[in-house]
């Protein structure tokens, strides 16, 4: 019943948008031309070809079209004059046409393969460049999630876009050859195909109008149900679902909010039936009737016998180039409909630069920073001071949702502060040169990623690809990790791959104390002036955590590092540490000090101590 209520009320609200906003697909130019400049960078030259390849296969069936014609007034002239020197000379002449553009078509279909291919590539690269460099604020935020989906499926629509507005203009070309070719038939006959394809043409336009606002208005749906997908065929959370009996209920909401994405189209598709079907039956009629009233006039002698043949031709080329025409219309405004999301998304600032360059190990201030994510009244960082000198190690702990990583991404300048200043070595951070500051840096973050689709040295080594691959110092990284025996277990060492769901029969795949071990090892090859450890060891024994902790101090000797832990026999190695309160400062010191002051961290520290007693 309740689903039933949900469906009346999605089909008023969708008859209501019905009514407010426009029937026919709205075709932008200045979009369209931005799509074209992308295919013009990614296909270079061959786009020439593809323009007279197009234009040229437009005009062809029209030529056929007279050529057959007169093919069949020179049979007829050859039976009464016994001369075939016509018929031989128009035969050669449709031939050569038809042999012409066997030979485009062959050309067309080997270039449009690897054409195809290259533009997808091309802009796969310009959305994942451009995506890299926008700020991790605007990123994390639900609107950009929605908008980012809509520019990715619009990416895969610019070279349909690109060919499509070629087709437009070739299939006006053509339709232009065909009214001139037909009106050397009957001028008539041209100006009443016209008009009967007319009503099939609005149909479709008004269906696609409709096709292309559903898209936009269901793209939560067509979310959620990709995110279940995802979900319930990934063999890492196989299992969690398996025992929670969840299979079924991830696969019921997966098809409820597919459905709901897709049952306007069905509604829509069924509404326009009948008017779409009277269009068809009366256009269909109309060239019937043209194709007797030939037949008629060659009856009576006014048209040559020839004339029904290129009549019945150029009839259907007609209503075939009406319908090319509309249609590509029809494509590029529903292709279209994400095409502002997109140019948006390609000229949003990216993330701020400055021009002063870091070689060394930095000094980073803290001054009065208060920092409030978007959509909240309530500040994630407010009022925090503090000063991380070169060699210094320093912890921050606080309960969950406390400020923890959110004042980690502000030192790494992913956010910007509300108030306050970050400086680095005396300089705002905005002035430091972002690159050369995030070079002298190495993170592992609580999510750490996990590369299955590399190998396990790759793992290693992508913690510094600007270092050369020494299999020397990727060892070292994972003895320093506690996975020094891990190479020698797989048969392919280095080279073993991480996840069966790329090689089901050569792959392995890691617990998920492994992974965080490696992308430790990660952090260790990296090898930065400050080590960043976010929850470096939650998933990893008491045992392991002493002896990677122990590494950890002897390569930061002279180096800076941060370490956010809930485990205070980590937190109590470093030299400062800070207690975190709803984003606020509230107690800092050593753990000595911290611990005599007889405050919140002697209270956690004191908590936790219990449980191992």
């Amino acid at each position: 019943m309740t689903e039933r209520r949900s469906r009346r009320a999605r089909k008023k609200a969708h008859k209501e948008a019905e009514r407010k906003r426009p029937e026919y697909p709205r075709i932008n130019l200045k979009s369209i031309l931005y799509c074209m400049r992308i295919y013009r960078r990614a296909v270079g030259l061959r786009r020439y070809f593809f323009w007279f390849y197009r234009i040229t296969t437009s005009i062809v069936p029209s030529i056929t079209a007279i050529l057959a014609g007169r093919v069949v007034n020179e049979i007829q002239r050859g039976i009464n004059t016994q001369d075939f020197g016509g018929f031989i000379f128009f035969v050669a002449l449709l031939l050569s046409v038809q042999f012409l553009d066997m030979i485009l078509g062959a050309i067309y279909r080997m270039l449009a393969i690897s054409t195809s291919q290259e533009t997808y590539i091309y802009v796969s690269e310009l959305i994942a460049t451009k995506y890299i460099k926008i700020p991790l604020i605007m990123r994390e935020s639900r609107e950009f999630a929605d908008k980012f989906e809509r520019v990715r499926d619009f990416g895969l629509s610019i070279e349909y876009v690109s060919t499509s507005a070629i087709t437009v203009v070739s299939a006006l070309v053509g339709l232009a050859s065909v009214i001139i070719a037909t009106i050397f038939v009957s001028p008539a006959i041209t100006i009443i195909i016209i008009i009967a394809a007319i009503p099939s043409s609005i149909i479709s336009l008004r269906l696609a109008a409709r096709n292309r606002r559903n898209w936009r208005e269901y793209t939560k749906d067509r979310r959620i149900a990709w995110s279940i997908e995802r979900k319930i065929t990934n063999s890492d959370s196989a299992l969690e679902i398996e025992l929670n009996g969840l299979s079924h209920q991830f696969v019921q909401q997966m098809i409820k909010a597919r459905r709901r994405s897709q049952e306007q189209d069905i509604n829509d598709e069924r509404a326009f039936f009948w008017p779409r079907f009277g269009a068809n039956i009366f256009q269909d009629t109309i060239n019937y009737a043209v194709l007797i009233v030939v037949c008629i006039e060659i009856i009576l002698g006014r048209l040559e016998i020839g004339a029904f043949v290129s009549t019945r031709t150029l009839l259907n080329q007609l209503t075939n180039s009406i319908s090319s025409l509309f249609s590509s219309i029809t494509e590029i405004s529903s292709s279209l409909v994400n095409a502002t999301d997109f140019m948006e998304f390609m000229e949003t600032p990216a993330q701020r630069s400055g021009d002063i360059e870091i070689h060394d190990i930095p000094t980073i201030e803290f001054r009065h920073v208060t920092f409030t994510y978007p959509h909240s009244n309530v500040p994630a960082i407010r009022d925090v001071s503090f000063t991380l000198n070169p060699g210094d190690s320093l912890a921050i702990v606080g309960e969950n949702g406390a400020g923890k990583t959110t004042l980690i991404k502000l030192l790494i300048g992913a956010y910007v502060p509300d108030s306050g200043e970050i400086l680095v070595n005396n300089q705002p951070l905005e002035r430091i040169n972002r690159d050369s500051y995030l070079a002298q840096i190495g993170a592992l973050f609580q999510d750490y990623s996990r590369y299955d689709f590399a190998t396990l040295g790759e793992n290693v080594w992508f913690g510094n690809v600007e270092k050369p691959y020494s299999r020397k110092a990727i060892i070292e990284a994972l003895e320093d990790a506690g996975l020094g025996d891990l190479v020698g277990t797989y048969k392919n060492g280095l080279n073993q791959i991480l996840s069966k769901d790329i090689d089901s029969q050569n792959a392995t795949n890691l617990s998920g104390g492994q992974w965080q071990r490696l992308g430790i090892a990660r952090a260790f090859f990296r090898s930065p002036n400050i080590l960043i450890l976010d929850e470096p060891t939650s998933a990893v024994d008491a045992k392991s955590e002493y002896d990677i902790f122990r590494n950890i101090i002897k390569k930061q000797e002279h180096k800076s590092t941060i370490i956010i832990s809930h485990r205070f026999s980590t937190v109590r190695r470093a030299e400062k540490i800070i207690v975190l309160d709803e984003g606020k400062i509230i107690e800092q010191g050593t753990h000595e000090e911290l611990i005599e002051h007889n405050g919140v961290y002697k209270e956690m520290f004191e908590l936790q101590a219990e449980g191992y007693t």
